[in-house]
């Protein structure tokens, strides 16, 4: 060949030259992509909400380590090959919902349960896109999950509250309205029962006593329920309460073959406390018993219930033979609105009340095994309340009449409690003087001396007129006694009470009354 032909075959790179000159850049951008894949990794793995990639049947490829934790698995190789519909949702109509969503475009912030790998369910905020390989050999899911679990409780728990603020105005007029006339006809009926009657008159007044203080009742727990109320603390017996709580539940345990057994301290101390809270203990753990036992087998069971002195403490055991509660669920069934009880069966408050009730009595409440049922680990709650020291010998009756007669002021501008007040007064042997508002009483007070004052608390709309009152001339040793209907009526006392001054709820206790006034 001649000169040019070789120069010109020499100046043409062959195919090994040019994959030679190539590969610097194909290795150029190969570690470029690597870089990116480890950076887009490392992002992932710093995330606080849960990051996964599904094939397109469900099948996990990848996640990243807040999803794990957030599952409550041990290591991402727990979780990945599983199918994500079947492992992780909870509704089944959620997974062809997102399928149908994603075959026209990305879903976002799609709101669904899960199930972590202990069987507990979580709310998940969901965002889904779909990813494919550039030369479209594959498909995939890329997508983010947020447990928003805690949030969906405060939202709940806020909607609850403004319903309730809502029904508490409601009823807070309800009880103003229906307490008096309530507390006069259990006052009247308890006085006509301290006479002898024929017995079909003692039954009717009876029935007229029971259901009047039924229905005052049903008003504190309306109260109760709607918001934090004013308490009626006193003397409270443990074993009265825990006896008249099984005597009202009894024939529904014993329907379902399950037995309830009390072994009541005869020497308990009483407590200090609101009965209608600490019934409510006594009952919410009696029926968080019962359905242990209930979701464990088709019938039978046992509830023990005991009472006990210890120390400066009344102690409160109620155990069952159920199925008891793991350990490591122990601290969260403290929890508001965590329950393990099926859709429906309850709202996982139960104990959540107990709990600030026993503290707001300054008790405790701890859970443990049972040990003292035979059959069944079960569970034993153990409640403890500070004890208030017997006085005097049990048992004695109260005299008829008091020992010393006494002049009272009653302060009532509602004639049927200021009429109840004086009957009462009365058949105590007590001389009382009716007045119907503040300013007047003050007035008589100035000029007069008296040995007790029984004051509605809305016959004055200022604190300080009650202040005045008090600090009349004629009442320097008396004794002071705000009575409300209803924790409203309470809103314009001043806080705290003056020295000497106790405040009481109506219906009245007639037993509470006398207390305050004579002993």
């Amino acid at each position: 060949m001649s000169g040019p032909m070789a120069i010109s075959s020499a100046s043409q790179p062959s195919l090994y030259d040019r994959e030679v000159a190539i590969a610097p850049e194909r290795e150029t951008r190969s570690h470029g992509a690597e870089q990116t894949e480890e950076r887009y990794r490392a992002l992932t793995r710093l995330l606080t909400v849960g990051v996964f990639r599904a094939s397109r049947d469900g099948r996990i490829v990848e996640v990243n380590p807040a999803m794990v934790r957030m599952l409550g698995y041990a290591s991402d190789a727990d979780l990945l090959g599983l199918m994500i519909q079947e492992a992780l949702f909870i509704d089944p109509l959620d997974w062809p919902r997102l399928r149908s969503q994603l075959a026209r475009g990305s879903v976002e912030r799609a709101s669904m349960r899960w199930r972590r790998k202990d069987g507990a369910a979580i709310n998940i905020r969901l965002s889904v896109h779909i990813g494919a390989d550039a030369d479209g050999g594959g498909e995939w899911w890329d997508g983010l999950a947020e447990d928003v679990t805690d949030r969906v409780r405060q939202q709940e728990l806020l909607r609850r509250t403004e319903r309730m603020a809502c029904l508490g105005a409601t009823l807070a007029g309800v009880a103003h309205e229906l307490n008096n006339p309530l507390a006069a006809i259990l006052g009247f009926a308890q006085l006509l029962l301290k006479d002898e009657r024929n017995p079909e008159t003692r039954h009717a007044l009876e029935t007229i006593d029971h259901e009047a203080s039924r229905a005052g009742k049903i008003v504190r727990d309306l109260l109760t329920l709607a918001r934090k109320r004013e308490e009626r603390r006193g003397r409270v017996s443990l074993n009265d309460v825990a006896s008249y709580i099984v005597g009202t539940r009894r024939y529904a345990l014993e329907t379902h073959g399950i037995s309830c057994t009390t072994t009541l301290d005869p020497q308990l101390p009483p407590v200090l406390g609101d009965r209608t809270q600490l019934e409510q203990v006594i009952l919410n753990l009696l029926n968080n018993a019962e359905q242990a036992i209930r979701a464990s087998r088709d019938a039978g069971g046992r509830i023990r219930i005991r009472t006990r002195a210890e120390e400066s403490m009344v102690v409160l055991e109620i155990e069952d033979d159920g199925p008891g509660i793991p350990p490591n669920e122990r601290e969260r069934i403290w929890d508001a609105f965590w329950t393990t009880k099926t859709a429906g069966a309850g709202t996982g408050l139960g104990l959540t009340v107990v709990r600030d009730i026993v503290r707001g009595h300054e008790g405790e409440i701890t859970v443990h095994d049972g040990i003292a049922l035979e059959e069944g680990l079960g569970a034993r709650f153990v409640v403890r309340f500070p004890a208030i020291p017997l006085r005097g010998v049990s048992g004695e009756a109260l005299p008829e009449t008091a020992c010393r007669a006494l002049d009272v002021l009653i302060v009532d501008a509602d004639p049927q409690a200021a009429s109840f007040l004086t009957a009462f007064l009365a058949s105590r042997g007590h001389a009382a003087l009716t007045v119907h508002d503040v300013e007047y009483a003050t007035h008589l007070a100035n000029h007069l001396t008296f040995d007790a004052v029984i004051c509605d608390a809305g016959a004055s709309d200022t604190g300080s007129a009650l202040v005045n009152l008090r600090a009349a001339s004629g009442l320097g040793g008396a004794r002071f006694i705000v009575a409300a209907g209803e924790p409203e009526t309470t809103a314009h006392l001043p806080v705290p009470l003056p020295s000497g001054t106790s405040l009481v709820m109506r219906p009245y206790d007639l037993e509470e009354l006398r207390i305050l006034l004579e002993d």
